[in-house]
C-alpha cells in the first residue's frame, strides 16, 4: 500500500490527467474506472481462489462438492479440512525433516469475510463430521484402540474440538487430550486480543503465542472466522508475530449454482477417512513421525533459499509471515502426506514419510495463495498513517451520499478532522484520484477573481459500495 512518501510524487505516467480518463469497466459509471475495492471497507485486494488440484484424491473431489452444496468459497472448506486434520494431529504427529528439526501439526487458520461469505456453511460441513470422529476416538480411547497410544488412561478421550478461549480452559482441554485440540471461534469477537492480554502476565511473548510450536505443553490448532472491518479490532493488543502465525483465506463471494448441479452430502466419507488419520495419532512422548524422504528435503531445500531472498526484501508484519513459511510448509507437507494416506483400505500401516509431491503441493499453496491473501489481510490491519487518512476519507464520502463534489478544504476539515494540513489533504485526494474515487472538476472562477479552490468530483459508484 501506498505510504504518504509515495503521494508527493509528480504525477505518473500511469497517473490520468486533467484531460484523459482511466479505462472504464462494466458497472462504472460513463468515463468512470471501477473504485479500486481495496480501499472499501469490505473489499481487497485481487486474491487467487484455492487450488483444489493441491489436494490428493478423494479430497480434492470432495471439498469441491461439499462446497458447492454449502454455498461457499471451496477457499472455506479447503482450510476447514486443513483444520480438522491439524486438531486431529497435534503433537500427535510430527514432521521431521532431519535428525534436529521436526515440527508438530499445528496450524492457525482464519476464514475472513462478511456475514454472508459462506463461513459458517463452511464449517459446518467439516464441523459435523469432526462431531463423529471425535465420538468414535473416545470410544477407541476407552478400548485401547490405537496401537501408537502405549501409555495408561486415556489419550484421546477429551473433547477434540473446543470452543472456550481461556487460557485455564485450553489447558484442561489439553490435559485431557494430550496430542492437542482445536479451537473452534466462528465468531468474529475480539477472543484472540483478549487470550494475548490473559497471557501475558506470564511472560512478554505469553504461553499462547507458544501454542503455535506446541510449546508449554499447549498444543492449540486454530480455526476461526474474522469479519474484514474487523481485523484491527481482533488483533489490537496482540504481541508482535501472533497474527504472522496465522494462515489467512479472503476469498470472493462463490458462483451462484443451479440446485441441479448439488450432489448429495458425502460426511460418512469424511468421517471414515478422518476417524482413519485419527488412529494414527500417538501422543506427544511417543507421536507418529512422518520421515522427510531424500527427494522431499531436495524440493524443500530449493523453496528455503528463495524464501531466504525474498525475506531479506520484505519488513515488518510481512517479513514475520514469511519467517514462520519454513515450519508452516513442513506442517502442510505432512498434512498432505495423511490426506494422502487417508484414502487407503483401514487396515493399511499409516503413512511413515513425506513425499516429494507433498512438499511440493505444500510449497505451492503457501507461496501462490496463502501468502498473497495473507498480505490482503496484514495490509489492512497495519495501515500506516497516510493509508488510515485515505480509508477514513472514503468513509466519509460513502456517508456523505448524494455530494457530487467536494473541495479539499471539506476532506481537511470534514473528514479528516483538521488533522493534517491542506498539502497533506492534497495528498490524500490525489491518492483517491489514483484509484479511481474522485477526479478533478470543472470549476468557474470566483466572482472577485483569485483562484477558485479546487474541486473534486465524486464517483457515482462509491454511493452504491
Amino acid at each position: 500500500m501506498p505510504h504518504q512518501t509515495d503521494a508527493v510524487q509528480t504525477r505518473s505516467a500511469d497517473e490520468p490527467g486533467l484531460g484523459s480518463a482511466k479505462p472504464t469497466f462494466a458497472g462504472a459509471p460513463a468515463g468512470w474506472p471501477a473504485p479500486d475495492p481495496s480501499l472499501l471497507e469490505d473489499g481487497r485486494p485481487v486474491v487467487p481462489t484455492f487450488p483444489l488440484d493441491a489436494l490428493p484424491q478423494p479430497w480434492r473431489e470432495w471439498v469441491s462438492d461439499t462446497a458447492g452444496g454449502a454455498g461457499a468459497p471451496v477457499d472455506y472448506v479447503a482450510q476447514a479440512v486443513l483444520g480438522a486434520v491439524a486438531g486431529l494431529c497435534g503433537a500427535g504427529v510430527k514432521a521431521s525433516v532431519t535428525q534436529s528439526w521436526s515440527e508438530p501439526l499445528v496450524l492457525w487458520q482464519a476464514l475472513v469475510g462478511a456475514p454472508s461469505a459462506g463461513k459458517t456453511p463452511a464449517l459446518d460441513a467439516i464441523g459435523r463430521p469432526l462431531a463423529s470422529v471425535e465420538k468414535l476416538l473416545q470410544r477407541d480411547s476407552g478400548a485401547g484402540a490405537s496401537p501408537l497410544q502405549a501409555v495408561a488412561g486415556p489419550v484421546q478421550g477429551g473433547k477434540l474440538v473446543v470452543h472456550d478461549p481461556a487460557l485455564a480452559a485450553l489447558t484442561r482441554s489439553v490435559a485431557a487430550r494430550p496430542p492437542g485440540v482445536l479451537l473452534w471461534r466462528d465468531e468474529p469477537t475480539p477472543w484472540l486480543s483478549a487470550l494475548a492480554r490473559e497471557s501475558r502476565y506470564d511472560r512478554p511473548r505469553g504461553p499462547f503465542i507458544d501454542a503455535w510450536s506446541a510449546g508449554s505443553n499447549l498444543p492449540v490448532s486454530v480455526l476461526c472466522s474474522l469479519h474484514p472491518d474487523g481485523l484491527v479490532e481482533a488483533l489490537e493488543g496482540t504481541p508482535d508475530g501472533l497474527a504472522t502465525r496465522f494462515l489467512f483465506a479472503w476469498p470472493s463471494p462463490p458462483a451462484q449454482r443451479g440446485l441441479s448441479d448439488d450432489k448429495p452430502p458425502r460426511e460418512d466419507e469424511a468421517v471414515t477417512m478422518l476417524h482413519r488419520i485419527g488412529g494414527w495419532v500417538g501422543t506427544p512422548e511417543r507421536p507418529l513421525t512422518l520421515v522427510f524422504h531424500e527427494e522431499a528435503v531436495k524440493s524443500f531445500e530449493r523453496f528455503l533459499t528463495g524464501l531466504q531472498e525474498e525475506i531479506g526484501g520484505t519488513e515488518g508484519a510481512e517479513a514475520g509471515w514469511l519467517g514462520k513459511g519454513r515450519g508452516t510448509v513442513v506442517r502442510l507437507a505432512a498434512i498432505f502426506a495423511l490426506l494422502d494416506g487417508s484414502r487407503h483400505a483401514a487396515t493399511a500401516k499409516p503413512p511413515g514419510t513425506v513425499r516429494r509431491e507433498h512438499v511440493e503441493a505444500a510449497t505451492r499453496l503457501w507461496q501462490d495463495y496463502f501468502r498473497p491473501h495473507s498480505r490482503a489481510v496484514l495490509d489492512r490491519c497495519a495501515p500506516s498513517d497516510f493509508e488510515r487518512q485515505v480509508r477514513r476519507v472514503v468513509r466519509w464520502l460513502k456517508k456523505a451520499g448524494a455530494k457530487a463534489e467536494i473541495t479539499r478544504e471539506e476532506v481537511r476539515r470534514q473528514a479528516l478532522g483538521k488533522t493534517v494540513n491542506a498539502g497533506q489533504a492534497e495528498m490524500v485526494l490525489r491518492r483517491l484520484w489514483s484509484a479511481g474515487i474522485v477526479r478533478p472538476a470543472a470549476h468557474d472562477p470566483l466572482p472577485q477573481g483569485g483562484r477558485p479552490p479546487q474541486r473534486w468530483e465524486i464517483n457515482p459508484a462509491l454511493v452504491g459500495k
